[in-house]
């Protein structure tokens, strides 16, 4: 899987994968935003296969994400809270130890996990299908046929050029 992939420009670092439930099930979660994905995705880069957790300090997370501190904690809180990571205080260390959760894979899974993102789901979701209706038909309705404009929605533009006469110099700055 992503052998044949194309890209749109060639990679040449360590490219970090993105799972599409984070992308597409869990941004259905009320709690759930870019800053709580970025954190999820950067414990998922610290994780160490010898160990099986991954063990980033607060002010690592923070210099890699750009977040503040506070910011990371609360995402990390977050994180706790959707079942994705599980945060435990190191025995040899002054920093904790991340076990990195699989996430569920549907939206339907979410549900059955998370019961009140339902709601959330489907009032954002009809929120969205109506917004594309409104788009939809402000756009069908920006796009006049010319045969079908009526006669008084025409506009003539007459242009009335000054007397041959007439030498004075224009001062056009003023238009600019």
């Amino acid at each position: 899987m992503g052998a044949d992939k194309k890209y749109p420009f060639k990679i040449e670092e360590y490219y970090s994968p993105g799972l599409t439930s984070l992308k597409r099930v869990y941004t259905q979660h009320p709690k759930f935003n870019g800053n709580v994905r970025l954190i999820y995705e950067l414990l998922f880069d610290y994780w160490n296969p010898n160990y099986g957790y991954a063990f980033p300090t607060l002010w690592q997370l923070s210099a890699d994400s750009g977040l503040g501190e506070a910011t990371v904690e609360r995402c990390i809180k977050v994180l706790i809270q959707l079942d994705l990571i599980e945060k435990k205080r190191s025995s040899v260390a002054q920093n904790n130890v991340y076990f990195i959760k699989k996430p569920v894979a549907t939206i339907e899974e979410l549900i059955a996990k998370f019961p009140e993102v339902e709601e959330h789901y489907e009032k954002r979701r009809d929120y969205i299908k109506s917004r594309e209706e409104t788009s939809k038909a402000r756009l069908k309705n920006k796009k006049p046929d010319a045969a079908n404009v009526k006669a008084e929605e025409k506009v003539s533009i007459e242009i009335i050029a000054p007397p041959e006469d007439d030498c004075r110099e224009l001062d056009l700055d003023g238009w600019l």
